[in-house]
């Protein structure tokens, strides 16, 4: 940042309450140290403190930056009230966030839009049975999931009726959440990150042995994430660009977001949006954004620079 230049005053939003708090955290230390690097003069809120205290505090900041994970920051209500305050913030439109964050809208969204994803189900029942009874109904394997999770916190790969007996498949059956659950198909997971309308490189995730892509696996390390998806030809990889691409326009996602997809037998499925994308030294964005010759630091003032009021 040039001498001349005004020092911009930047709010990073954090914390929250959901079950992605910590990882919220993480992300925002690494944003500020990333933005102090640069020059900015940073501060980090926690939305735990609440609306009224953050509207106050806006005032006295040029920008906003939410690292907010999970439905406080990604489902659209925060990227709602943030519009109310008439400060530019980083992000995209409050309905796109709430149509591609929450797993069963983007479902929807998906199948008219006619883009290929996984057959799947919402589970209507309140009861532990009647869960059991609709995911028996569906078939095995298949993965489990709330409407409202993030992270892969609420979801699991059921492999057979057994799995019914595990402790978090009655947590979330009994957690008053949205659920549904859809086919599990074998393929390769390949990640899109979408920066400033354009698709970046595909980023491969091979999770250890014949595990999946869990909390655990995407925050210790111990998966393989590895650029530019070599085991897709350069027709697959293009065509899940493009799918990735339109998605994020369509839902108007902002400056930045990451879509998940499975490619299997060699057909791209779209898998999640993440409408906010991790930010820690192990998130998928900064490694796809390194891949195409942008550090951390210089990613993160890009994004503080097409910061606009929505």
């Amino acid at each position: 940042m040039k001498q001349k230049d005004k020092v911009l005053k930047i709010l990073i939003i954090s914390g929250g309450g959901s079950s992605e708090r910590k990882i919220s955290l993480w992300s925002a230390k690494q944003v500020k140290l990333a933005l102090r690097s640069k020059g900015y003069k940073v501060k980090v809120f926690d939305l735990r403190r609440g609306t009224d205290d953050l509207k106050k505090l806006s005032k006295s900041f040029d920008v906003i930056f939410p690292v907010l994970h999970g439905e406080e920051g990604e489902g659209g209500e925060l990227q709602k009230f943030l519009t109310t305050l008439k400060v530019p913030f980083v992000g995209g439109d409050w309905k796109g966030f709430k149509k591609g964050w929450f797993k069963i809208s983007f479902k929807k969204y998906c199948d008219q839009e006619n883009i290929k994803t996984a057959p799947w189900k919402r589970i209507n029942s309140i009861t532990l049975s009647g869960v059991i009874r609709e995911v028996c109904r569906f078939g095995f394997p298949c993965v489990f999931k709330t409407s409202n999770g993030g992270s892969s916190r609420e979801v699991m790969v059921l492999k057979s009726e057994h799995d019914l007996k595990l402790p978090n498949f009655k947590r979330l059956s009994r957690s008053g959440a949205d659920l549904m659950v859809e086919k599990f198909l074998i393929g390769i997971e390949v990640t899109c990150a979408l920066l400033d309308d354009r698709a970046l490189q595909l980023i491969e995730i091979r999770p250890p042995g014949d595990g999946w892509f869990d909390y655990e696996n995407k925050y210790s390390g111990d998966s393989e994430e590895i650029p530019n998806a070599p085991s897709l030809n350069e027709e697959t990889k293009q065509k899940v660009q493009q799918i990735a691409l339109s998605i994020h326009q369509d839902l108007k996602l902002g400056q930045y977001s990451r879509i998940d997809f499975i490619v299997s037998s060699g057909e791209p499925f779209a898998l999640e949006v993440n409408t906010i994308p991790g930010l820690t030294a192990n998130s998928l964005f900064p490694k796809a954004a390194k891949a195409a010759g942008i550090e951390f630091p210089e990613l993160m003032q890009q994004l503080v620079k097409t910061a606009r009021v929505r």
